[in-house]
């Protein structure tokens, strides 16, 4: 239970620290806005030998710099009314193939002697044609003990990272197997498909993960990435809400500035934007938020500079979202209508693309479900005659259904 007295006296007390956390952002925000003015005004050749000594300054231009004004590549389209709007996305994700996948996990409880978890990843696969083909699914998978392990300075243990590993694996895995059908279905490819992969392609979380999780995660995102490419179906990876500093950095080491962690680039491009516009697409190249050690991007073989991102305005209210694209879809030719596709599923999904939002529902996991799960646990381990112990705090929480 919440005192509500007591957490206004709590705040109140503590009020200067928000009020100096804000100033400050603010006097940041200054700062950087000013040296983007100044950035817009440099050529892409000018920034690339400003940082030309710098392994990884964050980001890099392509050539889409010099042909993007103030940093915005404004969307053509002008639309009257939110039935315009619908009736463009219609038409422009007409006989596409969009594909999404999403994932969600029940991880194992202290109040079990016996660990167990699972994994749920659904997908949906929207052929847009007039008759409203699509298919959409779940995949659910029990981890057993030995299946929850991680081993770390030479002694294995239960941990959570195991399920978030299983997860990701099964998400990418199914996306991967989705794309191998669309691209031996000549029906499905006469329009450009595309797959959305609802997270980062560059995946700095693992930075802080032990040498062997780092491993196997970035070997997930290249097989994730070279099957794009091998079956010349575009792969984006969406990220909606970003805090993402790439370009925030490219700034910094054009400029000399003060590092700030307050400011990210979403943030900071949000002010030049308008519905469907976007910046120019620049190469991805950041570091490691740890400085002793290399970044993920070192470790992605041939993609180490082959993740592009832009940041594309798909809600008027709300800051950009970050796309991040593998250049061979632009070195194709294919970006601005990969992108268009981007927008019409923004527009179905008042937002947020609907094929995203679609595989996320249905991969939820409820709190009702994750109870009902221990619950068929607990029946499962009566009748197989396992010696499950429960807590006491558990026995009516977790109660049979």
């Amino acid at each position: 239970m919440l005192f509500r007295d007591k957490i206004f006296a709590q705040l109140e007390a503590k009020q200067a620290g928000f009020r100096n956390y804000n100033d400050d952002a603010q006097h940041d925000a200054a700062v950087y806005a000013e040296a983007l003015r100044q950035f817009a005004d440099l050529s892409g050749e000018q920034i690339r030998r400003r940082v030309a000594d710098i392994a990884t300054p964050g980001a890099l231009p392509t050539t889409e710099f010099d042909t993007a004004p103030q940093l915005q590549m404004r969307f053509p389209q002008e639309f009257h009314n939110h039935e315009n709007a619908r009736h463009w996305a219609c038409e422009t994700l007409l006989n596409h193939v969009t594909l999404a996948t999403d994932g969600s996990q029940i991880l194992p409880v202290k109040e079990f002697s016996i660990p167990v978890a699972a994994v749920q990843v659904a997908w949906f696969v929207n052929a847009h044609t007039r008759a409203g083909s699509y298919v959409k699914d779940v995949d659910f998978q029990v981890l057993a003990p030995q299946e929850l392990m991680i081993e770390y300075n030479g002694e294995r243990n239960i941990s959570e990272q195991a399920v978030n590993l299983r997860r990701f694996e099964l998400e990418i895995r199914t996306l991967c197997r989705l794309m191998q059908e669309i691209a031996a279905n000549p029906a499905q490819m006469e329009k450009r498909p595309l797959a959305l992969f609802d997270s980062s392609l560059v995946i700095s979380f693992v930075d802080r993960l032990q040498e062997e999780q780092r491993i196997k995660y970035t070997k997930l995102v290249l097989e994730l990435l070279r099957c794009s490419e091998e079956t010349r179906v575009p792969l984006i990876g969406y990220v909606d809400t970003s805090y993402a500093r790439d370009l925030t950095h490219l700034l910094e080491n054009c400029f000399s500035l003060q590092e700030s962690e307050k400011i990210h680039d979403a943030q900071l491009v949000n002010g030049l934007l308008q519905w469907g516009d976007r910046t120019p697409l620049f190469v991805c190249a950041r570091g490691s938020a740890d400085k002793k050690q290399q970044g993920v991007l070192e470790g992605f073989a041939e993609y180490r500079r082959g993740i592009g991102f832009v940041y594309l305005k798909t809600h008027s209210s709300l800051p950009p979202a970050r796309l991040e694209i593998p250049l061979w879809i632009a070195e194709e030719g294919w970006l601005e209508e990969v992108l268009d596709l981007v927008r019409a599923e923004a527009i179905v999904g008042n937002g947020y693309p609907y094929v995203l939002e679609t595989a996320d529902a249905a991969a939820v996991i409820s709190a009702r479900d994750r109870d009902a799960f221990y619950a068929i646990f607990q029946k499962f381990a009566e009748e197989q005659r396992i010696d499950l112990r429960i807590s006491q705090k558990a026995v009516s929480k977790f109660r049979r259904r």
